[in-house]
């Protein structure tokens, strides 16, 4: 510590200014990192993305006792954005308002009633729109084909849609 007022004040002065400019590189630092999206990770696809979701989906379809019902596992899952969680649940209360026995007369991610037991393999990737289609694994389900909508969140890939949940009319396979 300086011994006279002079060498004090000269010592506040320079805590003072050394303490400024470390506050404002600090605040540069961080609104930088903040305006900076990242890109995707290039090792990341979208098809990769969709494929690990839904294959993950039959497994846990063809569990014989504690599977989650659509909703639950939808949430559940950490590749779904929030809002294809939310358009999820829409669909599902409104079918269950409209008839409370029956809900959906089909399971809303498949588009159907039936699912290939084996899982999923890429069919197509339209990167432009960035949709995926898949297909059943097999013969037997080699025509049962699904498509699901990507979206980018920061440097990942995330399910925005699948089967009629979030995917136009004109996108989903016919069936």
């Amino acid at each position: 510590m300086p011994k006279n007022k002079t060498n004090t004040l000269v010592f506040a002065a320079v805590l003072l200014a050394a303490a400024s400019c470390r506050q404002n590189t600090d605040s540069q630092l961080v609104k930088e990192k903040v305006s900076v999206l990242q890109p995707v990770a290039s090792s990341e696809k979208a098809s990769d993305v969709a494929l690990t979701f839904i294959n993950a989906y039959v497994t846990n379809c063809n569990k014989e006792q504690g599977a989650l019902r659509v909703t639950e596992w939808v949430n559940s899952s950490k590749l779904a954005t929030v809002g294809f969680k939310a358009a999820l649940k829409k669909a599902v209360d409104e079918a269950y308002a409209e008839d409370p026995e029956l809900g959906l007369d089909a399971d809303p991610l498949f588009d159907a009633q039936d699912y290939p037991d084996k899982g999923f393999e890429l069919d197509s990737v339209d990167d432009k729109d960035n949709y995926v289609v898949v297909r059943g694994k097999g013969k037997e389900w080699a025509d049962f084909k699904l498509t699901l909508k990507m979206v980018t969140a920061g440097t990942h890939w995330l399910v925005d849609g699948c089967g009629n949940i979030n995917v136009p009319v004109a996108k989903r396979v016919a069936r």
